[in-house]
């Protein structure tokens, strides 16, 4: 097909490929004529049945109601283009009669002024050829696409926004209210109730926290967890040796018959030996048992996943909720004090309370997820049988002397090598 002529606009002189409408002179003429018309053209000395070809932008203006402006110049055109809708140029007086009747409608119904532009472009590519429909609904189809998309993202942050709200995360929450025992004095009832509970527990989960946790950085308050009870011993504002020594928590610490859950053990581990001569005994590190599990299933597990990895696989869906928000919580809280001395200030807020005893509460779920009856059953999880509990064991009690070996300490929130986040052969 040879290429289109470009057609010049009898209103504004613009020159345009497609025509919008081709309409006879004689017809505008009489529409402007017409007392319930809204179109104005001044007379032209050319004859009645000359035509005018009017570009899109035009075209419009007069559809809604504006004046072209100037005189219409007559330019004859035999072609109807693409797009165009054409009026026969005739001077019988009943095709005229039909062509105002058209237009009258047009102004009066379809092309209302009050539709704006974005309608009149709608309306008129419905009634273009296939190719501008194809347009119009890929269009559509990507915006409703994208609207999706952001629908989607919008409900996950709502959901995690509302934890506080959510009827299975506000039962969570309300647990760990419940089960915490809050000690800050060693001659309290409390404490003596908390460390006789301890001493007759098979299992209990251990973790602690500090301003830049390390041989250096001080531990500043120790969370322990047994069923039913969470206890959060305020280690800087009652000393260690009133905790440790003669509050008795060393001698439980170092028991071999109470197993002690804990999560990548080395830092507590260090930070234990080095600040108050305590040595962890006995450790299950719930890390380990993690790759563990999946290695035996055939995975193959090159790096140490983090504890909220952990969660995600084995927990349920409001408590993996209700460990994401309080984490997102206390790091927002974290950026907020200085020299991050979170674990330091008192009294503690509720956010961080409930977030240290989530630590403790955590490992507990946990190990009921991995082991259910006390143990890791192999009907529960392929290919793991007794050697590879022994082979876990073996490896947690290797890590309580990986970093406290060290002669450069290694301080939480500090830089990692390779070598540090790299899962150990087992």
């Amino acid at each position: 097909m040879g290429k289109k002529r470009k057609r010049i606009c009898s209103n504004c002189q613009a020159p345009f490929k497609k025509t919008t409408e081709t309409i006879s002179y004689s017809t505008v003429m009489m529409i402007s004529a017409s007392p319930s018309s809204s179109f104005v053209a001044a007379p032209h000395p050319s004859s009645s049945s000359s035509s005018s070809v009017l570009c899109k932008a035009c075209s419009r203006s007069r559809v809604h109601g504006e004046s072209v402006g100037g005189s219409l110049v007559p330019k004859t055109s035999t072609q109807s283009g693409g797009f165009a809708t054409t009026i026969q140029t005739t001077t019988s007086n009943t095709n005229n009669n039909n062509n105002i009747n058209r237009f009258a409608a047009l102004a009066s119904s379809s092309y209302s002024p009050n539709r704006g532009e974005a309608s009149v472009s709608d309306e008129e590519g419905s009634k273009n050829d296939n190719g501008i429909k194809r347009s119009t609904k890929k269009k559509k189809k990507k915006k409703k696409k994208k609207g999706g998309g952001e629908q989607n993202k919008g409900n996950t942050t709502t959901l995690k926004m509302n934890v506080m709200k959510d009827a299975e995360c506000r039962e969570i929450l309300d647990e760990l209210d419940e089960q915490v025992v809050l000690i800050d004095s060693h001659t309290s009832e409390a404490f003596t109730q908390c460390v006789l509970e301890l001493k007759r527990a098979k299992v209990i989960a251990y973790d602690c926290e500090g301003v830049r946790l390390s041989r250096t950085g001080k531990i500043t308050l120790l969370q322990i967890a047994i069923p039913k009870k969470i206890f959060l011993i305020d280690v800087m504002t009652i000393g260690g040796k009133e905790v440790f020594i003669d509050g008795g928590l060393k001698d439980i610490i170092e028991s071999e018959e109470i197993l002690k859950l804990a999560y990548d053990v080395r830092m507590d581990s260090d930070a234990l030996f080095h600040q108050h001569d305590v040595v962890l005994k006995n450790v299950l590190d719930l890390q380990l048992l993690d790759i563990a599990i999946r290695r035996a299933a055939g995975g193959r597990v090159e790096h140490l996943p983090s504890l909220s990895k952990t969660v995600s696989r084995r927990l349920t869906n409001a408590e993996i909720l209700v460990c994401e928000d309080l984490k997102k919580r206390v790091k927002n809280m974290y950026t907020s004090v200085e020299d991050g001395d979170l674990w330091a200030r008192r009294p503690l807020i509720d956010d961080a309370r409930r977030y240290a005893a989530l630590d403790a509460w955590v490992l507990m779920k946990l190990d009921q997820a991995m082991r259910p009856n006390g143990t890791t059953a192999p009907h529960l999880f392929p290919g793991f049988d007794a050697s590879w509990n022994e082979r876990v064991l073996d490896a947690s009690r290797k890590r309580i002397d990986e970093y406290k070996d060290k002669e450069i300490p290694i301080e939480q929130g500090g830089k990692r090598t390779a070598e540090m986040t790299q899962a150990p052969a087992f």
